[in-house]
């Protein structure tokens, strides 16, 4: 159920970019989205979360999520220290989050950190470049959906034994993940051309 909605929302946000005129930065972060969404999700189902094949899958899906909205981020930058702001506070919730994880740490808690850290630099950076931008409503939603996924990679890195959290980050991030990219691609075909 979780992998079906996560596709739909990622197709749905794909193809809504190709049926309008959209940046290239947008459209490559929707099919970084689905290739990351297609890439693991099956991973995770036959061979489970513990698995080293999930592993593979995720670090390597994850790193295209990220690196495609670090992309959205730079592309749309309207001013120069919103990118100095978006590594001020990535550096300190990386900062925090390192000195409050367990210790020995795993791989999965060091990756946790770089992908919430990269998440919050373009979550930031871009939530202060949306007021200049055309695409505003667009730019602030992928904005705060970053921030919200970085605050969950976070805090799963400090909680990844807890059964609660274990639980919400099962649900919460897909239902975000959804609504923004309906959300968005709703947007996106408001924003077509009239004449069409």
């Amino acid at each position: 159920m979780r992998f079906t909605a996560l596709l739909l929302a990622s197709v749905w946000a794909l193809g809504a970019s190709l049926a309008v005129p959209c940046p290239k930065s947008l459209r490559i972060y929707f099919a970084g989205n689905l290739l990351y969404t297609a890439a693991t999700q099956p991973f995770l189902y036959w061979f489970g979360e513990t698995s080293l094949a999930y592993a593979a899958a995720y670090y390597i899906g994850a790193s295209i999520h990220f690196g495609a909205a670090l992309n959205v981020a730079r592309s749309e930058l309207a001013r120069r220290w919103h990118l100095a702001l978006g590594v001020i506070v990535a550096a300190a919730v990386v900062v925090r989050a390192f000195y409050g994880m367990p210790r020995p740490m795993r791989s999965y808690h060091l990756f946790s950190l770089a992908e919430g850290g990269a998440l919050a630099l373009a979550g930031t950076a871009l939530a202060f470049s949306a007021a200049w931008n055309r695409r505003k409503s667009i730019m602030l939603a992928l904005s705060f959906l970053w921030l919200a996924l970085a605050s969950f990679r976070l805090g799963f890195g400090l909680n990844a034994t807890h059964e609660t959290w274990l639980r919400l980050n099962e649900v919460l991030p897909t239902v975000f993940v959804c609504g923004a990219l309906g959300w968005i691609g709703m947007k996106i075909l408001e924003a077509r051309p009239q004449n069409e």
